[in-house]
């Protein structure tokens, strides 16, 4: 990944930011509480990526799976949410 991020004209810090946030955020969907934090921040890092594949790598492949992993995110972060009684 670390040769990807560079070819497409991302520091090499880069890729350690976005891993770490993704585990943060996906830690965050295990709680009610947080999931819907944690579904959003996935869903940012998902919109960046199909960015990246679609206009800076040209690959639309790539960009629609990453919107498909957008839908399930907001999905799960919409199952998870805290009901308005908690």
């Amino acid at each position: 990944m670390v040769e990807e991020f560079a070819k497409w004209g991302y520091p090499s810090w880069f890729h350690l930011l976005i891993g770490g946030s993704e585990v943060t955020l996906a830690a965050l969907l295990l709680y009610p509480r947080t999931a819907l934090l944690g579904a959003g921040g996935i869903i940012v890092i998902m919109l960046g990526a199909a960015y990246t594949h679609a206009v800076i790598e040209g690959k639309a492949g790539p960009a629609a799976f990453t919107l498909v992993l957008l839908a399930l995110a907001a999905l799960v972060g919409w199952i998870r949410r805290p009901s308005p009684a908690s």
